[in-house]
């Protein structure tokens, strides 16, 4: 992803408009949760209040467990997670959220993008350096403690790497991001299991060695700082903050990198139920990059004030565009995310439509768009 694109990404958010200075008659959608999302998330609603100027959406990055948390608590129009909920969580937030408001709620969840999680190093040179799954597993189970042990030298050939101690950085709060790094980890490697007395898979594990940073940012910002640091970050996140990403073994034995290229191939053997839930834990196409997502927004399908539900579901049709230049998944793609394939996008969007308020009608989607200057 070139870098100018992060920097325009951190300019246009320097210059969002303070609240005091929107519309009086505008319309404030509060969501949060993941950090994964968070950098394309907060450019698309950047771009769409520059169009609309009336509504504004205030998204706080949190980490998926406590996005979902706010959610359940009635805090929040919307929350994102990289883990996609079951349908027997959505029931239960729903469920929760009835008896506090003493009415009948339904929710919806739909993938808005999806990316890769890279694993990051901090070494003298940054050199390229491969890595086979034993040796990573291996680090993170306290088994791999120096970046010259022999697991690691023998994918790379040629390399001198250095006696330095190897410093796990891990996320500190329940993440998305973490649940998808577990989830593979406990796919290829059966003492990550909890059935083997391993850490198993979740937002939230007993790592068994490792420091912890908040958000995605913290884990890059930690990496960065320490002299044999080793952690995972979202792709986009490791590109922002420079930092070398290993070049990984998949599951037919190639090395790949996380590129949008690779993270398509990975995902496009991921099969949603009804709830668009999916994980690809270890995909088997020899070119798929191995650790990749899809990430996912969850709300109500019904909003007392019909201004919250028409607004909040024109800025998610804007985020699922895909034929409009600058706009939706174009800018998914700009920013080093994935851009989610047609029939997918095709699928999402019906759901998204069947957001209303009590009753009225919206001519907001109908609304043409004012260019954005």
């Amino acid at each position: 992803m070139p870098r100018r694109h992060w920097a325009l990404l951190l300019t246009g958010l320097a210059l969002f408009p303070s609240a005091g200075c929107a519309p009086s008659d505008s319309v404030t959608i509060q969501g949060c949760g993941a950090t994964f999302p968070a950098p394309l998330y907060k450019r698309w609603f950047l771009e769409f209040y520059r169009l609309f100027p009336d509504v504004r959406v205030n998204y706080q990055a949190i980490g998926s467990g406590a996005g979902v948390r706010q959610l359940e608590e009635g805090l929040v129009h919307f929350c994102a997670t990289d883990e996609a909920l079951s349908a027997k969580r959505l029931q239960a937030i729903a469920d929760k959220l009835g008896q506090r408001e003493h009415k009948k709620f339904e929710l919806i969840q739909v993938p808005l993008t999806a990316g890769s999680v890279a694993l990051c190093y901090n070494l003298p040179g940054n050199p390229e350096l491969k890595l086979t799954r034993k040796p990573y597993v291996g680090i993170l189970l306290g088994e791999v403690t120096s970046w010259d042990d022999p697991l690691i030298g023998s994918a790379n050939p040629g390399l001198e790497l250095p006696s330095l101690p190897i410093t796990f950085v891990r996320r500190a709060e329940s993440s998305g991001t973490t649940f998808v790094f577990t989830n593979h980890l406990s796919s290829i490697d059966p003492r990550w299991t909890k059935e083997k007395g391993g850490p198993g898979k979740g937002k939230s594990v007993d790592w068994p060695v490792g420091i912890g940073g908040k958000g995605n940012a913290g884990v890059a910002a930690l990496v960065q700082q320490t002299p044999g640091a080793f952690g995972y970050i979202e792709s986009g996140y490791a590109e922002l903050t420079h930092l070398p990403m290993a070049t990984v073994e998949n599951r037919a034995g190639h090395f790949i990198k996380p590129t949008v290229e690779s993270s398509l191939k990975a995902l496009a053997e991921a099969k949603f139920d009804k709830v668009f839930g999916t994980t690809v834990p270890d995909p088997k196409d020899k070119g798929a990059y191995p650790m990749v997502t899809f990430t996912w927004i969850v709300c109500r399908k019904h909003y007392d004030d019909p201004r919250v539900a028409e607004k909040l579901k024109a800025v998610l049709l804007y985020a699922l565009e895909s034929k409009n230049e600058g706009r939706g998944q174009e800018l998914s793609e700009q920013l080093g995310y994935v851009p989610l394939p047609e029939k997918v996008l095709k699928a999402v969007r019906a759901e998204v439509e069947k957001i209303a308020g009590p009753g009225a009608e919206s001519a907001f989607s109908r609304r043409a768009p004012r260019t954005a200057r």
